[in-house]
């Protein structure tokens, strides 16, 4: 236990450190927005726990999202982030109660009449549009399988969910609906704290398992 406690406390201090390092412009260094959550996924690897390997894999995927993505690659960018959330979903969905909440759906719901009204129509070329569809579809899935989960340190996730959709959402309206304010910082802020809760409670539910 004491070994698990100290992997969480120093990724945690590197964790701040490399998303410090993401926002510093003097700091010049290849892929660095892959870096803070490439660490996640070695410190969930190194723990050992067969029950959190969801997680890492969520994390590995994500990394390399962000680093395709750095070099604008967009399609591929959302190919690795789909399977990131098919990770998380394969830890949420056996763990979430059977009977449907009515605040999953109305979640939920709203965000895939976001997705195909407003956004999926204005991607500008069919395999974008086809891209962004089923990417919008695993993430909807994400976030209801998190919603509905019931288990321990549940409101923690919820809120890593959400996070993470938000962030999401304003990269969608920024790429095809119109440019948003500090972008950058709104999306990459949301992001890291999302992946960061995630890492976090599941950790702790390790922990008390």
């Amino acid at each position: 236990m004491r070994r698990f406690s100290r992997i969480f406390a120093w990724t945690t201090l590197f964790f701040v450190a490399g998303a410090v390092l993401f926002f510093t412009k003097a700091a010049a260094l290849p892929y660095k927005v892959a870096w803070p959550v490439l660490l996640l996924s070695l410190a969930t690897f190194l723990s050992r726990r067969r029950e959190l390997l969801p997680f890492g894999f969520a994390f590995l995927f994500s990394a390399a999202g962000d680093a395709v993505g750095a070099r604008g690659l967009f399609i591929p960018q959302m190919a690795f982030f789909a399977l990131a959330h098919v990770a998380y979903v394969c830890w949420f969905l056996p763990r979430a109660r059977r009977r449907l909440r009515a605040a999953s759906l109305a979640v939920t719901v709203p965000l895939l009449v976001f997705l195909f009204a407003a956004i999926v129509p204005e991607a500008p070329f069919p395999a974008e549009r086809i891209g962004v569809a089923v990417y919008g579809l695993v993430i909807a899935a994400m976030l209801y399988s998190a919603l509905q989960y019931d288990g321990a340190c549940a409101a923690g996730f919820r809120c890593a969910a959400l996070l993470f959709v938000f962030s999401d959402a304003v990269i969608a309206w920024n790429r095809f609906i119109g440019p948003v304010p500090a972008r950058t910082w709104i999306v990459m802020i949301t992001y890291y704290l999302a992946q960061y809760l995630f890492f976090r409670f599941a950790f702790k539910t390790a922990a008390r398992n």
